[in-house]
């Protein structure tokens, strides 16, 4: 299990340090980009466009309090 604990943590310095050399035009097209496949992924499901919707809205609803307080 050691052997994959480095292996691990080699990869994920390597990653840290290419982040690093990106430039902040690139990291920005690299978010767009990674956006782009994201909502075409979604939509190509109705399903899961669907769900996804549905959790989106109730985590950002607001609690609503009625006239008298409650």
């Amino acid at each position: 299990m050691n052997d994959l604990n480095a292996q691990i943590a080699r990869r994920d310095s390597l990653r840290r340090k290419l982040a690093l050399q990106k430039t902040p035009e690139q990291r920005l097209r690299d978010m767009a980009r990674l956006q782009q496949v994201m909502w075409s992924t979604l939509r190509s499901s109705p399903q899961g466009y669907g769900h996804f919707l549905r959790r989106n809205y109730k985590t950002r609803a607001i609690a609503v309090r009625d006239h008298d307080g409650r």
